[in-house]
Protein backbone atom coordinates (compact mmCIF):
# COMPACT_ATOMS: atom_id res chain seq x y z
CA UNK A 1 0.00 0.00 0.00
CA UNK A 2 1.27 3.25 -1.08
CA UNK A 3 0.75 6.28 1.27
CA UNK A 4 1.60 10.13 0.91
CA UNK A 5 3.60 10.64 4.60
CA UNK A 6 4.95 14.23 5.04
CA UNK A 7 5.38 15.48 1.21
CA UNK A 8 6.74 11.69 0.18
CA UNK A 9 5.26 8.94 -1.36
CA UNK A 10 6.09 5.91 0.59
CA UNK A 11 4.94 2.61 1.48
CA UNK A 12 2.97 1.78 4.58
CA UNK A 13 5.55 0.01 6.13
CA UNK A 14 8.15 2.83 6.03
CA UNK A 15 5.96 5.00 7.99
CA UNK A 16 7.64 6.67 11.19
CA UNK A 17 5.36 8.25 14.20
CA UNK A 18 6.91 9.12 16.71
CA UNK A 19 5.41 8.13 20.08
CA UNK A 20 4.98 11.53 21.05
CA UNK A 21 2.29 12.17 18.42
CA UNK A 22 -0.79 13.93 19.45
CA UNK A 23 -2.79 12.34 17.05
CA UNK A 24 -1.62 8.73 17.60
CA UNK A 25 -1.71 9.24 21.61
CA UNK A 26 -4.87 11.43 22.32
CA UNK A 27 -6.22 11.59 19.10
CA UNK A 28 -5.51 15.45 18.86
CA UNK A 29 -5.83 15.76 14.68
CA UNK A 30 -8.50 16.41 11.94
CA UNK A 31 -9.40 15.21 8.86
CA UNK A 32 -11.41 15.31 5.51
CA UNK A 33 -12.85 12.95 3.54
CA UNK A 34 -13.09 13.32 0.02
CA UNK A 35 -14.42 11.81 -2.99
CA UNK A 36 -12.36 11.37 -6.06
CA UNK A 37 -13.34 10.97 -9.66
CA UNK A 38 -11.84 10.74 -12.75
CA UNK A 39 -8.56 10.58 -10.81
CA UNK A 40 -9.05 14.19 -9.14
CA UNK A 41 -10.24 15.28 -5.96
CA UNK A 42 -14.05 16.61 -6.17
CA UNK A 43 -15.30 19.57 -4.33
CA UNK A 44 -11.39 20.42 -3.29
CA UNK A 45 -12.32 23.82 -2.63
CA UNK A 46 -14.82 23.54 -0.19
CA UNK A 47 -12.79 20.44 1.48
CA UNK A 48 -9.55 22.39 1.86
CA UNK A 49 -11.86 25.18 3.10
CA UNK A 50 -13.38 22.96 6.46
CA UNK A 51 -9.74 21.22 6.50
CA UNK A 52 -7.77 24.64 7.13
CA UNK A 53 -10.62 25.50 9.60
CA UNK A 54 -10.40 22.27 11.71
CA UNK A 55 -6.75 22.89 11.85
CA UNK A 56 -7.37 26.77 12.56
CA UNK A 57 -9.31 25.80 15.69
CA UNK A 58 -6.08 23.15 16.79
CA UNK A 59 -3.84 25.88 16.51
CA UNK A 60 -2.10 24.85 13.53
CA UNK A 61 -1.72 26.19 9.24
CA UNK A 62 -3.01 23.65 7.16
CA UNK A 63 -0.73 22.94 4.42
CA UNK A 64 -0.90 24.60 1.08
CA UNK A 65 -3.83 24.03 -1.25
CA UNK A 66 -2.49 23.37 -4.22
CA UNK A 67 0.38 21.23 -2.85
CA UNK A 68 -1.85 18.76 -1.34
CA UNK A 69 -4.04 18.69 -4.52
CA UNK A 70 -0.85 17.80 -6.77
CA UNK A 71 -0.19 15.30 -3.86
CA UNK A 72 -3.52 13.73 -4.05
CA UNK A 73 -3.55 13.57 -7.92
CA UNK A 74 0.13 12.09 -8.08
CA UNK A 75 -0.92 9.25 -5.07
CA UNK A 76 -3.86 8.49 -6.92
CA UNK A 77 -1.87 8.29 -10.37
CA UNK A 78 0.52 5.56 -8.29
CA UNK A 79 -2.06 3.83 -7.37
CA UNK A 80 -3.99 3.65 -10.91
CA UNK A 81 -7.15 5.16 -8.75
CA UNK A 82 -9.93 7.09 -11.10
CA UNK A 83 -12.35 6.03 -8.61
CA UNK A 84 -11.97 6.57 -4.95
CA UNK A 85 -12.08 7.10 -1.02
CA UNK A 86 -9.20 9.56 0.13
CA UNK A 87 -8.25 10.49 2.90
CA UNK A 88 -5.90 13.58 4.11
CA UNK A 89 -5.02 13.25 8.39
CA UNK A 90 -3.57 16.48 9.62
CA UNK A 91 -1.17 16.92 12.83
CA UNK A 92 2.25 17.57 12.84
CA UNK A 93 2.96 14.52 10.27
CA UNK A 94 0.10 14.64 7.07
CA UNK A 95 -0.99 11.49 5.74
CA UNK A 96 -2.97 10.81 2.51
CA UNK A 97 -4.78 7.53 1.60
CA UNK A 98 -6.47 6.38 -0.81
CA UNK A 99 -8.64 3.35 -1.75
CA UNK A 100 -11.06 2.02 -4.19
CA UNK A 101 -14.48 3.54 -3.40
CA UNK A 102 -17.15 0.49 -2.59
CA UNK A 103 -19.88 0.35 -4.17
CA UNK A 104 -23.03 1.67 -2.74
CA UNK A 105 -25.70 0.18 -1.10
CA UNK A 106 -29.16 -0.77 -2.81
CA UNK A 107 -31.14 0.12 0.22
CA UNK A 108 -30.31 2.26 3.11
CA UNK A 109 -31.59 1.80 6.84
CA UNK A 110 -31.48 4.12 9.12
CA UNK A 111 -32.27 4.33 13.65
CA UNK A 112 -32.63 6.96 15.90
CA UNK A 113 -30.18 7.23 19.07
CA UNK A 114 -30.56 9.10 21.78
CA UNK A 115 -26.70 9.60 22.50
CA UNK A 116 -26.28 13.38 22.38
CA UNK A 117 -23.44 15.61 20.35
CA UNK A 118 -22.70 18.12 22.24
CA UNK A 119 -23.42 21.05 20.56
CA UNK A 120 -21.42 23.48 23.44
CA UNK A 121 -18.03 21.73 22.84
CA UNK A 122 -15.13 23.82 21.47
CA UNK A 123 -14.85 21.03 18.60
CA UNK A 124 -18.56 21.15 17.39
CA UNK A 125 -18.08 22.15 13.83
CA UNK A 126 -14.50 20.24 13.82
CA UNK A 127 -14.15 17.13 11.67
CA UNK A 128 -11.69 15.96 14.49
CA UNK A 129 -10.04 12.33 14.36
CA UNK A 130 -11.07 11.68 18.01
CA UNK A 131 -14.22 9.87 16.06
CA UNK A 132 -14.20 6.58 18.00
CA UNK A 133 -17.44 7.31 20.00
CA UNK A 134 -19.31 8.23 16.20
CA UNK A 135 -17.97 4.54 15.28
CA UNK A 136 -18.82 2.56 18.04
CA UNK A 137 -22.21 3.87 18.50
CA UNK A 138 -22.34 3.21 14.15
CA UNK A 139 -21.23 -0.28 14.73
CA UNK A 140 -23.64 -0.97 17.74
CA UNK A 141 -26.69 0.34 15.72
CA UNK A 142 -26.55 -2.52 13.16
CA UNK A 143 -27.89 -0.18 10.47
CA UNK A 144 -26.30 1.97 8.09
CA UNK A 145 -26.32 5.49 9.82
CA UNK A 146 -27.06 6.54 13.51
CA UNK A 147 -29.20 9.55 13.93
CA UNK A 148 -28.07 11.64 17.21
CA UNK A 149 -29.85 14.80 18.72
CA UNK A 150 -28.06 17.28 20.82
CA UNK A 151 -27.83 18.03 24.26
CA UNK A 152 -31.40 19.58 23.94
CA UNK A 153 -33.08 16.96 22.56
CA UNK A 154 -32.80 18.49 18.94
CA UNK A 155 -32.60 16.85 15.46
CA UNK A 156 -28.63 17.05 15.15
CA UNK A 157 -26.69 14.57 12.27
CA UNK A 158 -25.82 10.96 11.77
CA UNK A 159 -22.51 9.44 12.73
CA UNK A 160 -21.44 9.76 9.23
CA UNK A 161 -23.76 11.72 7.66
CA UNK A 162 -25.70 15.15 7.85
CA UNK A 163 -29.71 14.82 7.73
CA UNK A 164 -32.57 15.99 5.61
CA UNK A 165 -35.97 15.33 5.86
CA UNK A 166 -39.02 16.15 3.72
CA UNK A 167 -42.24 16.91 4.57
CA UNK A 168 -45.34 18.21 2.72
CA UNK A 169 -42.94 18.57 -0.77
CA UNK A 170 -40.53 20.58 1.58
CA UNK A 171 -36.88 20.05 2.47
CA UNK A 172 -35.28 20.38 6.06
CA UNK A 173 -32.24 20.39 7.69
CA UNK A 174 -30.47 20.94 11.69
CA UNK A 175 -28.70 24.55 10.81
CA UNK A 176 -25.20 24.51 12.02
CA UNK A 177 -26.12 25.99 15.31
CA UNK A 178 -27.17 22.43 16.54
CA UNK A 179 -23.79 21.07 16.85
CA UNK A 180 -23.72 19.09 13.07
CA UNK A 181 -20.56 19.01 11.13
CA UNK A 182 -20.79 21.71 8.18
CA UNK A 183 -20.96 18.59 6.07
CA UNK A 184 -19.60 19.71 2.03
CA UNK A 185 -22.06 17.32 0.29
CA UNK A 186 -25.04 19.02 2.65
CA UNK A 187 -23.92 22.50 1.30
CA UNK A 188 -23.85 21.10 -1.77
CA UNK A 189 -27.47 19.71 -1.23
CA UNK A 190 -28.31 23.78 -0.03
CA UNK A 191 -26.92 24.80 -2.82
CA UNK A 192 -28.59 23.00 -5.92
CA UNK A 193 -32.05 22.85 -3.97
CA UNK A 194 -34.29 25.15 -1.80
CA UNK A 195 -33.86 23.91 2.08
CA UNK A 196 -34.86 25.60 5.30
CA UNK A 197 -32.38 25.24 8.07
CA UNK A 198 -33.77 25.00 11.66
CA UNK A 199 -33.98 23.11 14.87
CA UNK A 200 -36.24 20.68 16.08
CA UNK A 201 -36.97 17.65 18.11
CA UNK A 202 -35.88 14.28 17.14
CA UNK A 203 -39.46 13.10 16.97
CA UNK A 204 -39.61 15.03 13.72
CA UNK A 205 -38.24 12.31 12.32
CA UNK A 206 -40.90 9.86 12.90
CA UNK A 207 -43.54 12.64 11.14
CA UNK A 208 -41.50 12.93 7.89
CA UNK A 209 -42.32 11.91 4.24
CA UNK A 210 -38.88 11.20 3.11
CA UNK A 211 -35.42 11.10 5.28
CA UNK A 212 -32.28 11.73 3.04
CA UNK A 213 -28.26 11.16 4.35
CA UNK A 214 -25.44 13.20 2.67
CA UNK A 215 -21.78 12.79 2.79
CA UNK A 216 -18.75 12.94 0.35
CA UNK A 217 -18.29 9.65 -0.33
CA UNK A 218 -22.05 8.88 -1.22
CA UNK A 219 -23.22 12.35 -2.09
CA UNK A 220 -27.10 11.90 -1.34
CA UNK A 221 -28.70 8.61 -0.10
CA UNK A 222 -32.35 8.34 0.44
CA UNK A 223 -33.09 6.21 3.66
CA UNK A 224 -35.87 3.40 2.79
CA UNK A 225 -36.27 2.13 6.69
CA UNK A 226 -35.80 4.33 10.10
CA UNK A 227 -36.58 2.39 12.83
CA UNK A 228 -38.43 0.00 10.96
CA UNK A 229 -40.53 1.72 9.36
CA UNK A 230 -40.80 1.79 5.76
CA UNK A 231 -40.47 4.93 3.89
CA UNK A 232 -40.79 3.82 0.72
CA UNK A 233 -38.28 4.03 -2.43
CA UNK A 234 -36.37 7.16 -3.97
CA UNK A 235 -39.07 9.94 -4.80
CA UNK A 236 -39.34 12.11 -8.05
CA UNK A 237 -37.94 15.14 -5.62
CA UNK A 238 -34.67 13.03 -4.65
CA UNK A 239 -33.93 11.74 -8.08
CA UNK A 240 -34.14 15.27 -9.10
CA UNK A 241 -32.00 17.01 -6.19
CA UNK A 242 -29.33 13.91 -7.14
CA UNK A 243 -28.94 14.43 -10.13
CA UNK A 244 -28.26 17.93 -9.96
CA UNK A 245 -25.77 16.98 -7.58
CA UNK A 246 -24.36 15.34 -10.17
CA UNK A 247 -22.83 18.25 -11.95
CA UNK A 248 -21.24 18.80 -8.38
Amino acid sequence: MIVFWNGSLVKVGEILLPVSDAVFLRGEGVFETVRAEGGRPCLWEKHYARLAGSACRMGWIAPDRGLLKSQIIELLEAKQLERARVRITLGKECLITAEALPEAKEFVSAVSIDCPVNERSPLAGVKCTSYAENMILLRESGADEAIRPNTVGELCEGCISNVFFVKDGEIFTPAPETGCLPGVMRSEVIRVASVMEGRWPTEILQKADEIWLSNSLRRLRFVNYLDGRDLGRESSLFLDVRQRLKHS
